[in-house]
């Protein structure tokens, strides 16, 4: 598997649009290595089902085939079939259908140089990329030992950074969550992630840290905790968490603020992280700094600050209109004893 992730890593180099201008040099040593990294990957996992799956004929497998790397090894169509129908692994026929299009745009390359539009090849890259950054996450880390799998997640995560550099990656992927995120229903409780940026941090669903459930990143694969996605959604001029982030539906302190949700990815909003609601038209309380919701556009105090407000202006400690009451209403509540 080492040796996958390093071809990955290659790949990534190629295509990374943060340094330079992709070239049609880059494209090609990207589709080659690429190709390298599904082979190897591919065959990591029929090697975590059984040794014998990874040549060509089984019937004719040995050890010393294996160890000596003599053997005839599968093609990734004898591979992906195998990993369907033996190891009963997901693999889309889209998906399927991009790693064939991948090896004869390979072989075309080996022989005849690019002959592809190079923006066309990248897109295939992406399409491809997008299928192995899942398939090392679901099919092959769970198979290692401790040690490897810190070592595969060390370098996942150099690669997961750069990754998000690369527009046909981002592009691919980011569909393909947000069609999955909308067939789930999921799109009012998907929220930009602070590591990557990318509309992928589903709430209300989690995944392990430690034994402990955390919501991840469908795109990164980051976890957060809700006291530490307030640390990135505070209210202007916010230091330490605070009433500002008390939610009016579950009442803990996990109350964004500025939080962009799929549903409506052009305004911020407040969004409980706890809870996973979003709360588009609060505001945070003139007086307490509370959440509050004012329905009539005239104030922005909470129920609370409201109460107190009317009953200082009912003793004349206050100016009733600082609170945007008007001395009309002020009068009929107050029954006319202004003082």
């Amino acid at each position: 598997m080492r040796n996958g992730l390093d071809y990955l890593m290659s790949v990534v180099e190629h295509l990374d649009e943060r340094e330079s201008t992709v070239t049609a040099r880059d494209v090609k040593y990207a589709v080659l290595h690429l190709q390298a990294a599904v082979e190897v990957l591919l065959k990591a996992r029929l090697m975590a089902e059984h040794w014998s799956l990874v040549f060509s004929n089984p019937h004719q497998a040995t050890r010393k085939a294996l160890e000596e790397a003599t053997l005839a090894s599968v093609t990734t169509d004898q591979a992906v079939t195998r990993l369907r129908n033996i190891a009963a692994v997901p693999i889309t026929d889209k998906e399927e259908k991009a790693l064939t299009d991948l090896g004869k745009h390979r072989n075309k390359l080996q022989h005849f140089g690019l002959t592809a539009p190079a923006r066309a090849m990248e897109a295939k890259a992406g399409e491809v990329l997008d299928f192995l950054i899942r398939f090392v996450d679901e099919e092959l880390l769970p198979r290692l030992g401790p040690k490897e799998r810190r070592e595969a997640e060390e370098t996942l995560l150099g690669l997961r950074w750069s990754l998000v550099n690369i527009n046909t990656f981002v592009r691919e992927r980011t569909n393909r969550i947000r069609g999955a995120v909308k067939k789930e229903g999921a799109e009012n409780r998907t929220i930009r992630c602070p590591d990557c940026g990318q509309m992928a941090l589903v709430l209300g669903e989690t995944a392990s840290r430690d034994g402990e459930p955390v919501p991840a990143c469908r795109f990164c694969a980051s976890r957060w905790e809700p006291e530490e996605l307030l640390w990135f959604f505070r209210a202007e001029g916010q230091d330490e968490p605070s009433e500002l982030n008390s939610c009016p539906r579950c009442g803990e302190w996990t109350l964004g603020w500025g939080v962009r949700v799929l549903v409506d990815p052009v305004g911020d909003v407040c969004f409980c992280f706890a809870c996973s609601v979003a709360f588009p038209a609060l505001l945070p309380c003139d007086r307490c700094g509370r959440p509050t919701d004012p329905a009539d556009g005239s104030t922005t105090l909470c129920g609370s600050c409201w109460e107190d407000a009317v009953e200082e202006d009912r003793y004349g400690r206050a100016d009733p209109t600082h609170y945007g009451y008007g001395p009309e209403q002020w009068d009929d509540d107050c029954d006319g004893e202004q003082q």
